[in-house]
C-alpha cells in the first residue's frame, strides 16, 4: 500500500499500477479495478475461459481467480483499494454480512456491486463503450498522478473523488446490464450521489436542484422522506461524517480537513463540528486515537 510521504508512519490502503503485469493478481483483501485499454485477450476468470477485445474493465475481489492465457498488443492499468478507503464502515466482514443501517453506508456499499456480485449473467467484468473508456482512463490517470506526486495534504481527497466518479459510472453500467434498471433510481438517489462525490465543493441547494432537474421544494421533500433531513442538512451531515473519518484515520491538519470537507474557513468548521459533538475536532481526534491504542 502507498506510504504518505508527509506522514511517514501512515499507509493509505490504495495502490496504483500504470502497467499491470498480472503478477499476484488480484490483490488479496482489497478490491482490484483494472482498465484494459488495448489488445485482444484470452483469460480464465474463476475457471471459465473468456475471449474479449479492449476496451473492457475488470472489477475483482480477493476471492476471484484470474489468469491470462494469451494477449496481443495489450495495455492495462490497475487501481487497488480497500473499501474502507471510501467509508470506514465498509469492512470486509460488514460487506459479507451486508447489514448496513445508515443511508450513507448503504449507498457506498451499493456502488461496489460490480466488485461483489457474481451470478449467471455477471462474472466480474464488462465491455466499455468508447466514451466510458475515455472517462475512466482519464480519471485513473489523474489518480495515478496523485499517488505518485502526493502534491499536498489533500491528495487522498482528490483520489477518493475521482474513484467515486468511476464507481458511479460503473454502477450505472452494472444496473443497466445486470441489475435493476438505472431508471428505477429516483432523483434523490442521484442527488445523494452528487453530494457524496462533490461535498468538498461549494455546492448549494440550487446547484443540486439543477443537477437532478427538480425544484427545490420537491427535492427537499424527497430528501426528507429518504433521510429525514433537507438537502442542506444532509450535505452538512455528510461533510461532518467525512471530517470524522479524516480526524480518526489521518494526520491532516484542521485547516486541511476543513478544505477537504467543503468549509472555506477552519474556524467555521470547528464551530459546526463542536456544535454537533460538544467537543472540538482536536479533542475528538485525541479520544479516537486514544481508544485505538
Amino acid at each position: 500500500m502507498i506510504k504518505d510521504r508527509r506522514h511517514e508512519k501512515r499507509y493509505i490502503p490504495i495502490d496504483f499500477f500504470p502497467k499491470e503485469t498480472f503478477s499476484d493478481y488480484p490483490s488479496a483483501d482489497h478490491l482490484t479495478l483494472t482498465l484494459i485499454t488495448d489488445g485482444s485477450w484470452e483469460f480464465f476468470l474463476n475457471s471459465t475461459e473468456y475471449r474479449i477485445t479492449a476496451p473492457f474493465i475488470l472489477c475483482l475481489n480477493a476471492e476471484d481467480n484470474f489468469e491470462v492465457i494469451n494477449q496481443f498488443r495489450s495495455a492495462a492499468k490497475t487501481f487497488v483499494f480497500h473499501p474502507t478507503f471510501l467509508n470506514s464502515s465498509l469492512t470486509l466482514d460488514a460487506l459479507r454480512k451486508d447489514a448496513f443501517e445508515t443511508i450513507e453506508d448503504m449507498h457506498d456499499r451499493n456502488i461496489l456491486q460490480s466488485f461483489l456480485v457474481r451470478n449467471e449473467t455477471y462474472h466480474g467484468f464488462f465491455a466499455l463503450d468508447a466514451f466510458s473508456s475515455l472517462q475512466i482512463n482519464t480519471s485513473l490517470s489523474i489518480i495515478g498522478s496523485e499517488c505518485l506526486s502526493q502534491s499536498d495534504g489533500m491528495w487522498t481527497c482528490r483520489i477518493r473523488r475521482y474513484l467515486l466518479q468511476i464507481l458511479y459510472l460503473l454502477e450505472d453500467s452494472f444496473l443497466q446490464n445486470y441489475g435493476k434498471r438505472t431508471s428505477d433510481k429516483l432523483p434523490i438517489d442521484y442527488a445523494l450521489e452528487y453530494i457524496h462525490s462533490n461535498y468538498h465543493l461549494g455546492i448549494t441547494l440550487n446547484s443540486i436542484s439543477k443537477y437532478v432537474g427538480l425544484n427545490r421544494t420537491t427535492l427537499n421533500n424527497q430528501c426528507k422522506t429518504k433521510t429525514g433531513m433537507t438537502i442542506i442538512q444532509y450535505l452538512n451531515h455528510y461533510r461532518i461524517k467525512m471530517a470524522e473519518e479524516a480526524l480518526t484515520h489521518t494526520n491532516l491538519s484542521l485547516n486541511e480537513i476543513a478544505t477537504c470537507c467543503g468549509y472555506n474557513y477552519d474556524s467555521y468548521f470547528i464551530k459546526i463540528f463542536s456544535e454537533k459533538h460538544n467537543i472540538t475536532p482536536t479533542e475528538y481526534r485525541k479520544r479516537k486515537w486514544s481508544s485505538d491504542k
